[in-house]
């Protein structure tokens, strides 16, 4: 029962994910184009496009982050080792590694978006609230920092499995 929950969990996430990249990629793309048109076609660029074009774009980041790991297209490193005990460890220390990595960005970034909240930290053309930005830096993290555990456990699954093998 619990791994039907946690698999449609991580469904909806995955699509959740996918989703926010498909559409934040059409925003940014339409502000770009907008813009230009305006800029070089009317001669009167509109006040504030870039200013959100930015603020979307990081969501594009950070959630296209999560998705490429979520793949397993993120990075894994490839270091010419001969020794098949070496390649293996090396296997669970690269997805143990990022997730370190991805969880020290994740605390940063909750900590950054209660230090926005606190200080009420607004965009500097339209006055957009930052924590709309913000806040889609952390959600990548954290929906990256989770796929990275999983990563981290299946290898290291993979990696006791092919130990006890070599033991028998």
């Amino acid at each position: 029962m619990r791994r039907i929950i946690f698999s449609e969990l991580q469904k909806w996430a995955v699509r959740f994910a996918e989703g926010i990249v498909v559409i934040t990629s059409l925003i940014v793309l339409s502000a770009i184009c907008l813009q230009i048109i305006l800029r070089y076609v009317f001669r009167q660029p509109l006040l504030g496009l870039e200013e959100i074009a930015l603020m979307v774009v990081l969501w594009l980041w950070f959630f296209g982050m999560a998705s490429a790991s979520e793949k397993g297209f993120h990075i894994s490193g490839g270091m010419p080792v001969a020794r098949q005990s070496i390649q293996n460890i090396l296997k669970v220390a690269y997805p143990f590694i990022s997730f370190i990595v991805s969880l020290v960005f994740c605390y940063l970034a909750y900590n950054y978006c209660q230090f926005v909240l606190k200080e009420d930290i607004r965009s500097v053309a339209l006055r957009i609230p930052w924590i709309y930005c913000v806040l889609g830096v952390f959600l990548g993290l954290a929906l990256n920092t989770a796929y990275l555990i999983r990563e981290t456990v299946v290898k290291l699954r993979v990696f006791r499995q092919a130990g006890q093998g070599e033991s028998k």
